[in-house]
């Protein structure tokens, strides 16, 4: 049979502290981890995490993320995403895109395409262009 009482550990160091609390309560199990300035892991095989409802996440700085051989992701609904700033993207090789049904590009001013040698364009069946109206 699992306690049903909260325990926390902190120690006092000048204006700030650090502190794992841990809550058995019935129907308000809950983990807190809160380094007072920084926080390292050292994982040296494999890690996991499954999560069986939400997870949110806010950096208030600078983001960096290094994977130094595969990234993949699959998402099996949707995916939003929404940049106050520029969006850039450099790809060293090649970049091949797939897309099931429609792609639209909605550009509010200008649009510029360069290529440094060959260009070509395949359309199945019908293709449209409409300038200036």
């Amino acid at each position: 049979m699992q306690a049903e009482n909260t325990n926390s550990h902190h120690n006092l160091i000048e204006s700030g502290f650090n502190e794992i609390t841990l809550s058995n309560l019935k129907e308000q199990e809950h983990i807190y981890l809160q380094a007072q300035r920084d926080y390292e892991e050292l994982i040296k095989h494999n890690f996991t995490q499954t999560i069986h409802n939400n997870k949110e996440s806010q950096v208030e700085g600078t983001y960096n993320e290094r994977i130094k051989k595969i990234h993949t992701q699959t998402i099996d609904l949707a995916k939003i995403v929404s940049i106050g700033g520029e969006y850039n993207t450099n790809v060293a090789l090649s970049k091949d895109t797939i897309v099931g049904l429609s792609h639209t590009l909605n550009v509010g001013v200008d649009n510029k395409v360069r290529i440094a040698k060959k260009s070509s364009e395949y359309i199945g069946e019908d293709k449209e262009v409409e300038i200036g109206g």
